[in-house]
């Protein structure tokens, strides 16, 4: 990042900066004085009071460029330590540029790189970086959760769990300590059961937020239903259906989808991104042959896999494949063919499946039950399997009770997975993961030795993770990729 260690003069425009809007907010920071911008503005400087509102205009060359409000916020009492002025002016686009194009032009100030206000609070310490990472993920989030986490991170529950971590690592340090240096005044009793007390507060610290641990936490960051099958399966007449829009282009040639497809749909206040892949079979093409690799990467990620399957069509060879990746939901076209229950029957026994066959879905992941026999898992929906019928391309009532029950089946899944509150950003999870292991192995070390020289070297290591984790030292490659998703202004 190339403002790391620059002190300049910044501005930029951190609202409604690309359209037109009512009233857009241009931000300067890292200024010395007031009185420097006396000349651009019809208020005397000296008058301007601290977190006031001041109504006047920007002048240059005698004309009157705009009205506007002035606010200023003195360092250290800013939001990233520094004198901040922000402006409210009329948010025209063309108005907006002109604006900072004059500052530009009149004082010693550039336009700031993405992140680098917030970079300059994490540099004068008025944010640590968990706290930073919070605001990103704060601003760029796509669903409520994210929403509810960033804001967590930044002056929340989770914040308080990081630093409640780091309490009871510097209580279990100071009880080590105290049965170094006063073994003679506490006594060797006391000493070991404030030892044993700490690390077991400590671990349990650290535990409570493992708890709290999924294994690809960003896959809830920016949620990806894919749809998975094979050519001709029906996959983008349903991606349309789910759309309400012809998105993509579907036909009876097998192959029409050679990449990947993503769009945005809505529901219940949660964003997710909908992914209509390429056929997946055996293929000599070179170009259909990256698309489905492609499938399977984005599969393995995805937060909700469909598996879309034309019995008449399917390939028994591709079972194998199929029995890899652990869908949520599978979906049979066709069911209305007089051959379908044969068909079907022959798919699910080669997937392993026994039991009647009833339903179009087949709910996930499809495993063994209780008394060892392995059955599907029936969906409970009211849809009768005789009026689904085929996949069709045309948006009809059947297709919007369809796409009804697969938005409510990823809505629940989305929903269960939040009520327990995941931990979201994948930094985090593999630190705590670490700090955890660390902890278990040192638990260890200090029931084997007495060495104090090593059961510290083993307890620093500890302490150096945790504080990374509430962001008291900054790794640069971390910084690097916290700033780049950071937009202007910001």
């Amino acid at each position: 990042m190339d403002f790391l260690d620059s002190n300049d003069c910044i501005i930029a425009c951190s609202s409604g900066g690309d359209i037109n809007s009512a009233i857009a907010i241009i931000r300067i920071s890292g200024f010395k004085s007031l009185d420097i911008f006396q000349d651009v503005f019809s208020i005397n400087v000296q008058k301007i009071k601290k977190r006031y509102a001041h109504f006047c205009k920007i002048i240059d060359n005698n004309s009157v460029i705009d009205e506007i409000v002035l606010t200023y916020f003195e360092g250290p009492n800013s939001f990233n330590g520094e004198n901040i002025l922000e402006l409210s002016v009329h948010g025209n686009t063309i108005n907006i540029q002109s604006i900072i194009n004059l500052f530009c032009d009149k004082f010693e100030i550039r336009k700031s790189f993405p992140g680098e206000f917030s970079y300059r609070a994490l540099r004068n310490k008025k944010l640590n970086l968990t706290q930073v990472e919070g605001l990103d993920l704060f601003l760029n989030a796509n669903n409520p959760l994210s929403l509810k986490q960033g804001m967590s991170l930044l002056n929340g529950t989770l914040q308080d769990a990081y630093h409640q971590l780091l309490t009871s690592y510097k209580m279990h340090r100071s009880a080590i300590e105290l049965s170094i240096d006063f073994m003679d005044d506490v006594g060797e009793d006391e000493a070991n059961f404030q030892i044993t007390k700490t690390l077991n507060d400590l671990k349990s610290s650290v535990s409570v937020l493992k708890d709290r641990i999924i294994n690809n936490g960003a896959s809830l960051i920016e949620p990806e239903v894919v749809l998975v099958g094979e050519p001709n399966a029906g996959k983008s007449s349903f991606f349309n259906s789910l759309l309400n829009n012809h998105r993509a282009i579907v036909s009876n040639i097998a192959g029409t989808t050679r990449d990947y497809i993503t769009e945005e749909i809505f529901f219940n206040n949660a964003r997710f991104k909908l992914i209509d892949t390429a056929g997946v079979r055996d293929t000599s093409d070179l170009i259909e042959s990256a698309g489905i690799e492609k499938t399977w990467q984005v599969a393995k990620n995805a937060f909700y896999k469909i598996l879309v399957i034309n019995p008449f069509e399917s390939s028994i060879e591709l079972i194998d494949t199929y029995k890899k990746n652990e869908f949520d939901l599978m979906i049979f076209s066709n069911a209305d063919n007089n051959d379908f229950k044969t068909k079907s029957s022959l798919i699910l026994s080669q997937l392993d499946i026994i039991g009647p066959i009833e339903p179009i879905f087949l709910t996930g992941p499809i495993e063994p039950n209780i008394n060892g026999s392995i059955e599907p898992k029936v969906s409970t929906s009211p849809i009768e399997p005789n009026i689904i019928g085929p996949i069709g391309a045309n948006l009809s009532e059947t297709n919007e009770k369809l796409n009804l029950f697969v938005l409510n089946n990823i809505f629940s899944k989305y929903k269960d997975i939040s009520n327990k509150e995941p931990i979201l950003l994948n930094r985090h999870i593999d630190q705590i993961k670490i700090i955890y292991d660390k902890i278990d192995n040192y638990h260890l070390t200090i029931k084997k030795t007495t060495d104090i020289s090593i059961i510290s070297s083993e307890f620093n290591i500890i302490g150096h993770c945790i504080s990374e984790l509430v962001g008291i030292i900054s790794p640069d490659d971390v910084l690097e990729n916290i700033f780049q998703n950071f937009c202007i202004g910001k």
